[in-house]
């Protein structure tokens, strides 16, 4: 029995350092997202091709569903919504990439989430449109979401937003879909499923377009969670 001794303290401390080791998922996050989205841009829009000029804007309302599974740390993300309303502005197409200039945004978290869950959506935000807006805020409402075949639409219970996607098709009656174009930073999409937007907002900023470029994609994105900046020391 004593020559087991040693090889029994190895393992003690093996399983130390194993219970002691945060888990994988802790520092990555990985998302699989549905989305219902909609701009002022004419259908389709052209800034995913990178053409615009310096007199653009892009007001979109752009609604996302988190599907089962997906998680940003320990945080399960499954099911969650999240509303984006912006306005990208004249500047972002003169220095396209992380940080570029964007007007503002609205961010809208449904009133189901919790804290932790509002502060992981935040973070997948910030690593996927990754831009640097000049006015930034977030608010909480009901929001509702229907996806079906030929329509997709979402709203906000208090009235400020809403949007409502007729979906395109092609000649032999499926919709039309736009693949092997990159959305935003994620890690991948299964393609833009053409529709045309009536949407609108009525927060301090207001607009209301009809017939625009709309669309529905599932996108993913994964990767490790990028510890917060440290806050300045009080002198």
């Amino acid at each position: 029995m004593k020559k087991l001794y040693p090889f029994l303290f190895v393992l003690a401390a093996a399983l130390l350092v194993v219970a002691g080791t945060p888990a994988k998922s802790s520092a990555t996050y990985s998302v699989t997202v549905d989305t219902i989205e909609g701009c002022s841009c004419k259908l389709f829009c052209t800034c995913y091709f990178g053409i615009s000029t310096p007199a653009h804007m892009c007001e979109a309302n752009n609604v996302y569903k988190f599907r089962k599974g997906s998680h940003y740390g320990d945080v399960d993300l499954s099911n969650q919504l999240l509303w984006m309303t912006m306005d990208l502005g004249g500047e972002w197409h003169e220095k396209p990439g992380p940080g570029m200039p964007g007007a503002w945004v609205v961010i809208t978290f449904d009133k189901s989430s919790t804290p932790e869950q509002r502060k992981a959506l935040e973070g997948v935000t910030k690593a996927v449109f990754p831009l640097t807006w000049k006015t930034y805020q977030i608010r909480e409402d009901s929001i509702s979401w229907h996806d079906e075949a030929k329509m997709s639409h979402a709203k906000m219970a208090s009235g400020m937003a809403e949007i409502k996607l007729d979906k395109t098709a092609g000649p032999n009656k499926t919709p039309t879909v736009v693949e092997n174009l990159q959305y935003w930073w994620s890690a991948s999409n299964e393609g833009f499923v053409l529709a045309y937007s009536t949407h609108n907002f009525n927060g301090d900023t207001k607009f209301s377009h009809e017939r625009r470029n709309g669309f529905n994609i599932t996108w993913t994105a994964k990767g490790d969670i990028k510890p917060e900046p440290a806050k300045a020391a009080m002198p």
